[in-house]
């Protein structure tokens, strides 16, 4: 059974890459896990990647036409890219959340793609649900109705008839469709807030990269109010700082080299062979400022912006530091799982580990600013980046270098 799924899935990858290209991008990203354990389908959110879990059973009786897997790829591709995911916490009550989550993600979705146990607007009748709204939209008109109702239950005895609440007292039910795909979520909770937000940031992350890469030939054949949160999401993840003109100034002279074939320049040796280009990476030392000033948010920020740097196709070499360098790593477009420091500020650190053990053509340096200028000084160029919710520019006075209020 196992070797037919897996061969279903290549089929509904391939057709995704024919018709819809952008969700493809997202889907071959996955990984896919066939477990009779797994009470369902549904999607999860780990620090290895995204999860994609999938009861044999489920899928071959549930899911029963070759349309209805097509669907209930997209509806958990949808969750991710909604980050629905990462909003459990938002709200007071779970399962309600669960409800209208679905209800957002299945009008995205065309209905021969989805199985009649799906959530849909029709369910509520008495609400008269408007079509096409945010997840809150749909949490509050179905919390309001629970709330009148369980009032009328307790006041009465019984609530008075109504189709919208009988049905959704049925999908709140522990085994509804809507609450068993979504139990994976819990393991989102399970996690310390800076795991959570490196993990959210990461995803975020790969949302942006798809977005950028699909954008020109994909984004038409979306619905508009996807394409429209798209285009929201990706401004949101824009740098605060044009990151390759920044490096154009900072690495002119590049410390290292390497030669990339081009079909634009021929070799005259060889005549059709491809050419060579002696193209210069940027050697870069990024130090983070972990002491115990800085924000959830601020790290954050930083790690968005050192995922643009590495993007510019910088080496870069991250140094986490609050009065000491706590842990160092390269940097390959993930975020660390966890970020160490939390003591005090001192600058002088990482300048002199730049100084005497890294050498890089430049320091970037990220910071709320809270602490006096180093007196070491630094050998090559460097950019001190304060975080938005930090020290303001004009303050920031004494400092070597170049100088960004991130915004």
């Amino acid at each position: 059974m196992h070797d037919k799924i897996l061969q279903e899935i290549d089929e509904i990858s391939n057709s995704l890459i024919l018709k819809e290209a952008f969700y493809a991008h997202f889907f071959s990203g996955m990984l896919k896990n066939i477990n009779e354990l797994v009470p369902i389908l549904a999607v999860e959110a780990r620090q290895s990647g995204i999860w994609l879990h999938i009861n044999p059973k489920f899928w071959s009786e549930i899911f029963y036409t070759k349309e209805h897997k097509y669907g209930s790829i997209k509806h958990e591709i949808l969750h991710i890219l909604l980050l629905h995911i990462f909003r459990y916490k938002e709200f007071k009550h779970h399962s309600i959340f669960n409800v209208a989550a679905d209800l957002v993600v299945n009008q995205l979705i065309d209905r021969n793609e989805l199985i009649d146990e799906a959530v849909f607007l029709e369910l509520f009748p008495e609400l008269k649900l408007q079509p096409n709204q945010t997840l809150n939209y749909y949490y509050e008109k179905l919390f309001a109705l629970y709330e009148k109702k369980i009032e009328e239950e307790q006041k009465l005895g019984r609530a008075k008839p109504n189709v919208s609440w009988e049905n959704l007292k049925s999908l709140l039910q522990e085994n509804a469709l809507s609450q068993q795909q979504h139990n994976f979520w819990k393991y989102f909770e399970s996690l310390s807030n800076a795991e959570k937000d490196l993990l959210q940031e990461s995803i975020k992350q790969k949302i942006y990269e798809i977005i950028s890469r699909t954008r020109s030939k994909e984004f038409g054949k979306l619905p508009a109010t996807l394409q429209t949160y798209l285009d929201e999401f990706e401004k949101s993840m824009q740098p605060s700082v044009n990151w390759r003109r920044i490096l154009r100034l900072f690495a002119s002279n590049s410390s290292k080299t390497f030669i990339k074939n081009t079909l634009k320049k021929p070799s005259k040796r060889y005549g059709t062979n491809p050419g060579i280009k002696i193209k210069h990476r940027n050697k870069i030392l990024v130090a983070v400022d972990t002491s115990g000033s800085l924000l959830e948010e601020d790290l954050k920020e930083f790690f968005q912006e050192i995922y643009h740097i590495w993007k510019q196709g910088a080496e870069i070499l991250v140094v986490e530091c609050d009065t000491i360098i706590q842990q160092s790593y390269k940097y390959k477009g993930r975020n660390p799982k966890v970020v160490k420091g939390g003591g005090g500020t001192d600058f002088n650190t990482p300048i002199q580990f730049a100084n005497k053990t890294f050498q890089p053509d430049a320091l970037i340096y990220f910071t709320d600013g809270y602490c006096d200028p180093p007196k070491e000084f630094c050998r090559c160029s460097l950019l001190w980046l304060l975080s938005s919710a930090g020290i303001d520019e004009k303050d920031f006075k004494g400092f070597q270098g170049r100088t960004i209020k991130m915004s």
